[in-house]
């Protein structure tokens, strides 16, 4: 069966029908329940606008006769055509492309028996309408066809049942594009495969880091390129208009970015936190002449951050009792430091550097280069003080990366006792976890627990969010391919669909 506009209207029929119903006075649960159900639903309409998105691509080859289908309906190129019709940007546009790339038919050539079955797909079902023995009593045996796969079937299926996002599988299609021809097949295979097992539930921007590191190892000279690339062509420029007002835009490549977002956002930090203090005015973080209560936006905040920052390279004193301490810190581990071959990362910044970025940024005054079992710095003092030390802290970011619960940058947090320390938490490594200042609250008033072993972080729901109360993996760990992946216990996402058409 071909799908068709008749089939489109009649599922849009009974949702406009939905829309149209009253949804204020159902309870939370009810409200969650159907935020759920509807997320479903979305995704399950991604899969078939990715799809026809990735045939429409298919379709605009500039060499086909008259440029393609999307310039012969006016259109540029595919990307153009969609975010009009469809009324988005550009670049949602190419994310759904990339998402049906992954329902590209390919030659099967896989010798592991591991065939795409023949169950009901998305537009019919495989090996349907078969001829009638009465009309033709003695058929001849004709060649069995090869048979066709889907270019990345896992991600397929599991935008297909609604398990996978369109954003996050354009994300991971793109990722596994990249590698296509610098890897064999069954690395690739095996790399697909992990990636749609972890993303399931994960945020776009979680995908978007997971996928991200999973590329930089698998291909770290392509890693280093990028990075000369973009070191080539970072620029700041602005423009003073007739209004008073400067305009600024430039583009910075990870490590020349890397120490200004780490100030700015641990000044614009400190101004939030004075700003939330009951007794706060504008005094407190920045003279803006009025003389009342701090009003600022972070935008506002960053701003006045950038601007304090060229005072104090002017000459200017009395900066020094700002509360800002500032340190930015680079990770690499000990064996990848001595054979310069690896990849490591940079607090504030979501791309992976190579170790040459990282050789080079180690040698700036004011980063402290944290290389993994460097040294015997005691990280262990019990009950002897209350505050986490400088170096427990810098192990609980290498073990949490940010907030380990919701993943907010390290400048959002702060180092807090998983058992507290009025309840005989102790002051160790082990009984310490970043969190921001949000999932601290919710933390406490939701009645999460939380559990480190391992070296890695575990949140475990109140039941009144999830009845069994299934541990969730926290930190880091949560957005890496790690070995222990059993990839065996995949989600149902992981099955692959029948090419129909």
């Amino acid at each position: 069966m071909v799908i068709g506009t008749a089939d489109v209207e009649q599922v849009s029929a009974q949702v406009r029908a939905l829309a149209a119903h009253d949804c204020s006075g159902l309870g939370e649960g009810e409200l969650l329940d159907l935020t759920v159900a509807i997320a479903q639903l979305e995704r399950l309409v991604g899969a078939l606008g990715s799809r026809v998105a990735g045939e429409i691509m298919r379709l605009s080859d500039p060499a086909a006769p008259g440029g393609g289908f999307a310039r012969r309906q006016g259109h540029g190129n595919a990307s153009g055509l969609l975010s009009k019709v469809r009324g988005g940007s550009h670049s949602s546009a190419n994310n759904q492309i990339d998402a049906g790339d992954a329902f590209t038919e390919t030659d099967d050539d896989r010798e592991d028996g591991d065939q795409p079955g023949q169950e009901e797909g998305l537009f019919g079902a495989a090996g349907s309408g078969e001829p009638d023995p009465d009309d033709n009593p003695a058929p001849k045996p004709t060649p069995t066809p090869k048979p066709k796969r889907c270019k990345y079937p896992r991600a397929a299926a599991a935008q297909l049942d609604g398990s996978l996002s369109t954003d996050a599988a354009g994300t991971i299609v793109r990722g596994l594009n990249s590698l296509a021809d610098k890897i064999d097949a069954s690395a690739l295979a095996d790399l697909e495969k992990r990636l749609v097992a972890r993303a399931e539930g994960k945020s776009a921007n979680e995908v978007a880091k997971m996928v991200a590191r999973a590329v930089a190892r698998a291909d770290q000279a392509a890693l280093e390129e990028r990075e000369k690339k973009n070191h080539q062509e970072r620029y700041l420029w602005w423009k003073q208009g007739s209004d008073g007002m400067t305009v600024i835009h430039g583009k910075l490549d990870a490590a020349s970015a890397a120490p200004i977002i780490a100030v700015l956002e641990q000044m614009t930090t400190r101004d939030v936190r004075n700003q939330a203090r009951p007794d706060a005015t504008a005094a407190d973080a920045a003279a803006d002449g009025t003389g009342g209560v701090d009003t600022r936006t972070k935008g506002q905040m960053r701003a006045d951050a950038l601007y304090e920052l060229a005072r104090h390279a002017l000459g200017c004193t009395g900066t020094d009792a700002s509360g800002v301490r500032t340190t930015m810190v680079i990770r690499m581990n000990l064996e990848d430091l001595r054979s310069g071959v690896g990849i490591g990362s940079i607090d504030g910044i979501d791309q992976p550097v190579s170790i040459t970025g990282l050789r080079r940024l180690a040698a700036e005054a004011g980063v402290i280069p944290e290389v993994l079992g460097r040294d015997g710095a005691v990280i262990e003092l019990g009950r002897q003080q209350r505050l986490f030390s400088r170096y427990q802290r810098l192990g609980m970011i290498e073990r949490d990366g940010g907030c380990a619960r919701c993943h907010a940058p390290v400048e959002h947090c702060e180092a807090h006792h998983v058992i507290p320390w009025e309840h005989g938490g102790r002051s160790d490594l082990s009984n310490g976890v970043m969190l921001c200042t949000r999932c601290h609250h919710d933390v406490h008033a939701q009645g999460w627990d939380i559990e480190i072993k391992a070296e890695q972080v575990w949140f475990t729901p109140p039941r009144s969010q999830d009845p069994s109360r299934t541990p969730r993996l926290g930190g880091n760990a949560a957005l890496e391919l790690g070995p222990d992946l059993d990839t065996d216990q995949a989600p149902a996402g992981n099955r692959e669909p029948a090419l129909t058409s």
